[in-house]
């Protein structure tokens, strides 16, 4: 039985963008996590202290990650196996490890932090019990240590991938966000609209009702009949309804070039905003790729 456990599969969903993904200039993504592979995985041989023994063991690095984290790679490597691990460093388990026969042997562990290397340095030694260590293993170990170093980058390729679903959930707002900016100009524009064509048809009733007016007083100035005198006093008085209704509705029109204006100025702002989470979309979905590309190039 294999030691390995499962390689995680990855697949990015069908992303659309407007613009071609940018290409990467940068050596680590916005999160820190650094997207090419450019290290050796290097098997050395070392001994590890079990208890008061010590065993012959294999040292390996475990890159951009901490002595906690190395040691929980490890443990969940065997969690397909149902392993069971005591202690804290070195921590040990009985699990079956290819190329060292089908019984389980005790696999001893211990991590320590490197800071130059980058990382978390692994010591690593099969053994029959407590104090005898088995001969041979390395093979085992390299096959562990690349696991362990795939393990981290496929951690960080699923914090990548909740990466880009934050920037394509903040970009999908913003495209509401415009397309809401773009439907309030557009309905502001409207209503300006309106309240021009308003505003013609009045001005259009009191041209008509001063010109009446001033045919009806004319009249009346000849006749001065009662009866003319009421039609000239009807007409003065729609006019001057007219006239308020006018006065009215150029505040109206006033008020409605004012919102049109700035709903409008709103669409750039909109637009901007949009572009920007973008291009922090594509900037995601590229390291995205990279950090895949760099999974890859673990072996």
């Amino acid at each position: 039985m294999k030691h390995c456990a499962p390689f995680l599969a990855f697949t990015l969903p069908a992303l659309c963008c407007a613009v071609p993904v940018l290409l990467h200039a940068q050596d680590r993504s916005a999160s820190g996590h650094l997207l090419n592979w450019t290290n050796t995985i290097v098997v050395e041989p070392d001994t590890l202290l079990n208890k008061t023994h010590k065993l012959q063991a294999h040292a390996f690095m475990v890159h951009e990650a901490d002595p906690g984290a190395a040691l929980n790679a490890l443990k969940a490597a065997y969690a397909g196996q149902n392993a069971k691990f005591s202690g804290s460093d070195p921590v040990s388990g009985l699990v079956t490890v290819t190329g060292l026969g089908e019984a389980p042997v005790l696999l001893v562990a211990s991590a320590a932090k490197d800071k130059k290397a980058g990382g978390a340095r692994m010591r690593v030694a099969y053994a029959s019990n407590d104090s005898t260590a088995l001969e041979g293993g390395r093979d085992a170990a390299y096959a562990l240590a690349v696991q362990l170093n795939r393990a981290i980058v496929e951690r960080q390729i699923l914090e990548q991938l909740e990466v880009v679903d934050k920037a394509g959930s903040k970009l999908e707002g913003a495209q509401s966000d415009q397309a809401k900016a773009q439907k309030k100009a557009s309905s502001a524009a409207s209503d300006l609209e309106k309240a021009k064509k308003e505003k013609s048809k009045l001005a259009d009733k009191q041209a008509q009702l001063q010109k009446e007016q001033q045919r009806l007083q004319e009249r009346y100035n000849t006749s001065q009949a009662p009866k003319d005198l009421e039609k000239l006093t009807k007409v003065q008085g729609q006019l001057v309804k007219v006239q308020q209704d006018l006065a009215k509705q150029l505040k109206k029109e006033a008020d409605a070039q004012k919102a049109a204006n700035k709903r409008q100025d709103e669409i750039p702002d909109a637009q901007k905003e949009q572009q920007a989470h973008q291009v922090t979309k594509e900037q995601a979905v590229s390291e995205l790729e990279a950090l895949k590309r760099k999974l890859e190039a673990i072996r």
